[in-house]
């Protein structure tokens, strides 16, 4: 693992900070050099990605796009948010020590360099606006922390997190992420319901029309058609729910349900109990789809890309019960038996 000292170093040797510096030159930007070497560092390390093995960007391009999308950078008493990204500016904690810092900064500059101007409103990967930012979070996290591992040489590897699902103690995560495990995890079992890479995901968040692009993946599966945006709506429940758990209103919605409004969006009316539920639908559906849609031998070889990522004991009981009744059901076939078409009809029967 490589420390500060030496990965500065690095950045120093190779001149990048001062490429870095040499883009806001002609604008009126307030960055600290800290920051400057954040950014270089940051730019580096997706260089050092292979392009389609990686994230699908080019180091120049998004170095370019940096003066565009910041001009100022500063840290503040933040009360336990770690970072804000805010119409070109971007805020941090001044209590975060270095590491913690430099993690929370790559999440805050993917947010940036994702964040464009739409009309009268901002949107940001696959958020429109009203929608999409329990995805938006996942997707940043995880590209902030694929980029802050290769900076410091260590690896990404998921281990089973308790007590990441705030308010609900019997859901356990299977994530390499230190912050929205349930996001990521969410991410994890859509890549493998679309049979869609995870880089190939966190690609989308970056272009214009990656929220279109994951609406015809999602929408031409069979019984998908016209239910991509209620999919991202209850995502968005979560995800402001969990905002108010995180907010210290735990007590108000664990007493009874509470109407709440997404900003720019519908109300809906919530509480712990429907918290929880949403989660195992949402996974659930996303199980389904794996099911629905891929024939029994890939099914048969493929299904731990689900059933890792399913958050409590109940889900993947009843998921590794299916996956028991679908082998089973094909052992007892003849050869002649085995098309597709006949497949689908079993998977069905059996949910």
């Amino acid at each position: 693992m490589k420390n500060k000292l030496q990965r500065d170093q690095e950045l120093l040797n190779s001149g990048l900070i001062d490429s870095i510096k040499e883009l806001f030159q002609n604008s009126k930007a307030k960055i600290p050099q800290k920051y400057y070497i954040l950014m270089a560092d940051y730019i580096d390390c997706i260089g050092q990605l292979d392009y389609k093995g990686g994230l699908y960007l080019d180091p120049v391009t998004v170095a370019k796009k940096l003066p565009t999308v910041i001009n100022e950078i500063k840290e503040e008493d933040l009360a336990g948010i770690h970072g804000i990204t805010n119409d070109k500016s971007i805020t941090m904690n001044s209590s975060l020590t270095h590491k913690p810092n430099k993690l929370y900064f790559f999440h805050e500059l993917t947010h940036a360099l994702q964040t464009r101007k739409v009309g009268n409103h901002e949107e940001c990967g696959f958020y429109n606006g009203k929608t999409g930012m329990f995805l938006t979070e996942g997707i940043t996290q995880y590209t902030a922390e694929i980029l802050y591992n290769l900076s410091n040489d260590t690896d990404m590897r998921a281990k089973k997190q308790q007590n990441t699902v705030r308010g609900l103690a019997e859901h356990t995560t299977y994530s390499p992420l230190s912050e929205y495990q349930l996001n990521g995890n969410i991410l994890m079992l859509l890549s493998g319901a679309l049979g869609v890479p995870l880089n190939q995901l966190l690609a989308l968040g970056f272009r214009k029309d990656g929220r279109q692009i994951l609406k015809e993946m999602y929408e031409s599966f069979s019984d998908n058609e016209g239910k991509f945006e209620g999919f991202m709506f209850d995502l968005e429940k979560i995800y402001y729910l969990d905002k108010l758990i995180i907010s210290k209103h735990k007590n108000q919605l664990q007493k009874g349900i509470i109407n709440i409004q997404i900003p720019n969006s519908r109300y809906f009316s919530g509480n712990i109990e429907s918290y929880g539920k949403l989660i195992n639908k949402i996974e659930w559906e996303l199980a389904t789809m794996f099911l629905t849609n891929n024939n029994i031998d890939y099914i048969l070889e493929n299904y731990r890309k689900i059933s890792l990522y399913l958050t409590t004991s109940e889900l993947k009981q009843d998921f590794t019960n299916t996956i028991a009744e679908i082998a089973s059901l094909q052992n007892g076939m003849n050869t002649n038996q085995k098309d597709n078409h006949k497949k689908q009809k079993i998977i069905k029967a059996v949910l």
